[in-house]
């Protein structure tokens, strides 16, 4: 339950708003698909494992999902957060990694 003055919202705002939150923060962070791609090298380099860009849109999916689980659902960006990542998770999954001219 949504509760402390935050704004209530159906599925398909959550929907609408990640689709638009995914848009801008392209514009301001970069393309996610380099960004997935810049991190999952990064993390694989530390933990000395391979990381898919897939697994880092999931795991950043589940950051939001321990936020979600801490807050008990107050805060709408979470929420939104969760479904892009895993929306940019699905596409990554499927992605030609070879063909980064599409860039």
């Amino acid at each position: 339950m949504v509760t402390d003055g935050a704004k209530q919202l159906r599925a398909k705002d959550i929907l609408t708003n990640a689709a638009d939150t995914i848009a801008e923060r392209s514009t301001t962070h970069g393309h996610y698909d380099l960004t997935m791609l810049r991190t999952s090298k990064l993390w694989s380099d530390y933990l000395e494992r391979e990381i898919e860009p897939m697994d880092v849109a999931i795991c950043m999916a589940l950051v939001k999902l321990a936020r979600v689980m801490e807050a008990r659902g107050h805060h709408n960006d979470n929420f939104l957060d969760a479904v892009a990542y895993f929306a940019i998770a699905g596409e990554l999954a499927v992605k030609d990694w070879h063909d980064l001219d599409a860039f």
